[in-house]
C-alpha cells in the first residue's frame, strides 16, 4: 500500500551538448573566416590563387561534422531550449549548408 502512485518526472537540465553544439559552430566559422581572410586581395593571371590549406579545410569539415552531430544529440537528449542551443543549431546547419553546397558546386563545375 506504499507505492508511488504519480512518479515525479526528472528534467534533464544539462545543457552540454547544447554549449559544444554553439563551440563547435563558432569554430567552424573562425576557421572559414580564417579561410577567407587568406585569399589575396588581387590576383594577377600570371600567379593565380594558391590552393587553400588542406589542414584548414579538413578542420572546417570535421568541425562541421561535429556540429550537427552534438546539435543532433542535443535535440535528442531533450536539453532545455535555450538562445545557445538554437544559435548553435542554425549556425551548425547554415554552415554545413555552406559546406555541403560548395562541395556540389565544384563538382559541377
Amino acid at each position: 500500500m506504499n507505492e508511488i502512485l504519480d512518479e515525479i518526472e526528472i528534467k534533464n537540465a544539462q545543457k552540454r551538448f547544447s554549449k559544444l553544439s554553439l563551440l563547435a559552430s563558432l569554430i567552424t566559422l573562425g576557421l572559414f573566416g580564417y579561410l577567407f581572410l587568406s585569399i589575396p586581395k588581387t590576383i594577377t593571371a600570371s600567379q593565380g590563387v594558391s590552393a587553400p590549406p588542406m589542414i584548414i579545410v579538413i578542420s572546417i569539415q570535421i568541425f562541421s561534422l561535429v556540429g550537427i552531430v552534438l546539435t543532433t544529440l542535443s535535440f535528442v537528449k531533450k536539453e532545455p531550449s535555450t538562445w545557445f542551443k538554437w544559435a548553435g543549431a542554425i549556425l551548425n546547419v547554415l554552415l554545413f549548408l555552406l559546406i555541403a553546397g560548395s562541395v556540389i558546386f565544384a563538382r559541377v563545375v
